[in-house]
């Protein structure tokens, strides 16, 4: 497989992210502490700006922060929603929210059952991203220093409404060797037209201080919707972002999504961030 860089876009007034969708000609980001939803039409101009949660708590400790790192489009009764899944430090539980796509009106569910359960079959949970595939959630179990594997999580789509009975299958992720590095799953996207799943990782910082950049991959699963009930997922192409392209030096990729698809071919949109406090959206081509 061949990719190239199509596009880089910095876009300034928007908050650090760590998660992007694209859905019917719109760009969905939300900051990792799932305070704001920001909406953005193909000509990168800004829709509305949504608030999912509040953080004015006076009981809340300064420092302390929330994780929401994975997203994805899910329909509910018919209607697109925006998944999000993470860690609410204002009540100290896992939550799962759904956004209306239509109106901006959100759901909250409290999963921490279902997170207790996770636990107990994976170990250390560190949910970084999320995708349907063929109706089952599949989640990206981020490996660290202290846990170094990957893991993709598949279960029901639905999951929130039945937390103690939905199913909980790991497939272990198989990465092809780099360099020695820990790297960890961090953006997840699947092309219904290819049977492709498309993973954006990141390498650990080796830095104490954490001041460096580590490298970013794009990885591509063909066959996805059989691997997915397998024991081990095999990568069939990985790229080195900052090997293909100078333009990927410096900058962490945290997001992936699909812009368009075609045979044999996608255009993605891959959220990015540096130590200089960029944050921007590249615009690249995956094709065979």
């Amino acid at each position: 497989m061949k990719l190239k860089l199509l596009d880089y876009r910095e876009i300034p007034d928007l908050p650090i992210g760590s998660n992007l969708e694209f859905f019917n000609d719109t760009m969905y980001l939300v900051d990792d502490d799932a305070s704001d939803m920001v909406a953005l039409n193909k000509k990168w101009q800004t829709l509305a700006t949504h608030q999912l949660l509040r953080y004015d708590d006076p009981k809340i400790l300064p420092g302390s922060k929330s994780d929401f790192e994975a997203t994805t489009i899910v329909e509910v009764n018919s209607i697109p929603r925006l998944l999000v899944l993470g860690f609410d430090v204002k009540d100290n539980h896992h939550k799962a929210i759904l956004v209306n796509l239509d109106d901006y009106t959100k759901e909250e569910y409290d999963i921490t059952e279902f997170y207790n359960r996770l636990k107990e079959t994976v170990g250390i949970i560190n949910i970084e991203s999320a995708a349907i595939v063929l109706g089952k959630l599949i989640l990206c179990n981020r490996d660290h220093k202290s846990a170094p594997e990957n893991h993709i999580i598949v279960t029901d789509a639905d999951f929130w409404k039945h937390q103690g009975t939905a199913e909980i299958t790991t497939v272990s992720f198989d990465l092809p060797q780099t360099s020695n590095q820990v790297v960890g799953l961090s953006g997840l996207t699947y092309s219904y037209k290819n049977d492709w799943l498309i993973v954006s990782l990141l390498s650990e910082s080796t830095d104490k201080d954490h001041k460096t950049t580590g490298d970013s991959y794009l990885a591509v699963i063909e066959n996805a919707s059989r691997k997915v009930v397998r024991k081990k997922m095999k990568v069939n192409s990985l790229f080195h972002l900052n090997e293909t392209n100078e333009g990927f030096t410096g900058f962490n990729m945290h997001s992936v999504c699909i812009r368009s698809e075609k045979s044999r071919r996608l255009k993605l949109f891959l959220l990015a961030d540096n130590k200089a406090g960029k944050n921007g959206v590249f615009t690249v081509r995956v094709k065979e």
